[in-house]
């Protein structure tokens, strides 16, 4: 990664796609590891997505719908999405998962230095320099994904892998803002 970065400058983490509301597609990212909380409580049951933890404030959820295999199945068979049944004598599972905070996620740029591993072995199979092709709203996508570029000298199917797949990687930021 060239002798004029110090170790601070490395940041340790997760590829992954950034989409939420509102991003009208998904982003190239970088999840810091240091902003990862390892399979920690979650707070609502997985069976049937009823909220556990005490209410406090005006804001009260009452279910958390997640969106798993068997609900988009039914979803695109019906086109709706049915709550599941709460638990028979509330015998709730609560869901241990991770938690990824704001504050560690990358917006993949260009001139950023990105160093990708596979995840079986931990080879470094990328290495380079971030430089991204942009594309217009909703005109490209990756496995159905809407993409709002490509990094330039590689195909997008084995770039979107390392992304779906969550490689573990290595990030030098050009800049040390953070969205």
């Amino acid at each position: 990664m060239g002798n004029n970065h110090s170790l601070e400058d490395v940041l340790e983490g997760i590829l992954f796609l950034h989409s939420e509301t509102g991003t009208e597609g998904g982003y190239w990212a970088f999840q810091d590891s240091r902003y990862i909380q390892r399979n920690g409580p979650r707070g609502y049951c997985k069976n049937c997505g009823f909220y556990m933890k005490k209410r406090s404030g005006t804001l009260e959820i009452q279910r958390v719908t997640a969106l798993d295999e068997e609900v988009m199945q039914e979803y695109e068979r019906t086109g709706e999405i049915n709550e599941k049944p709460n638990c028979a004598n509330n015998n709730h599972e609560e869901v241990i998962a991770d938690a990824w905070d704001y504050q560690g996620l990358h917006i993949l740029e260009n001139g950023d230095h990105l160093t990708i591993y596979h995840p079986d072995n931990n080879e470094e199979v990328w290495s380079g320099v971030i430089n991204l092709k942009q594309h217009d709203l909703f005109s490209e996508h990756a496995s159905g994904w809407w993409i709002h570029a490509d990094q330039k000298g590689i195909e997008r199917a084995v770039w979107a892998e390392y992304f779906f797949k969550e490689y573990s990687a290595k990030l030098i930021p050009s800049n040390k803002h953070k969205y």
